[in-house]
């Protein structure tokens, strides 16, 4: 999902079509980040950075904001308790 997102951004920065277009989030839970914004671009090089750091946080993060699994959905998946990950998110959001 994050790819899919990084290759949109950079075609819509490419494109001069479909600005001013307002997107409405799919969760109101879920922070809504402009598809073709600079800072999409900015996050992806962060999470590259972190992955060398830490791959399977990443997958974390991943799962929890990309995928939008909750908490619990997450710790299943990945066979984790749920205080597991969120002392990873926190690294996480604090590396970030």
């Amino acid at each position: 999902m994050r790819l899919i997102l990084i290759c949109h951004a950079r075609e819509n920065q490419a494109q001069r079509r479909g600005r001013g277009i307002q997107h409405v989030p799919l969760s109101p839970d879920i922070p809504w980040i402009e598809v073709g914004s600079p800072d999409l671009l900015q996050l992806n090089i962060a999470l590259d950075e972190f992955e060398k750091l830490d791959a399977a946080r990443l997958q974390v993060v991943d799962l929890r904001y990309f995928l939008g699994c909750t908490v619990e959905e997450t710790s299943e998946l990945l066979g984790k308790s749920n205080a597991t990950i969120h002392r990873d998110l926190r690294f996480a959001r604090a590396w970030l």
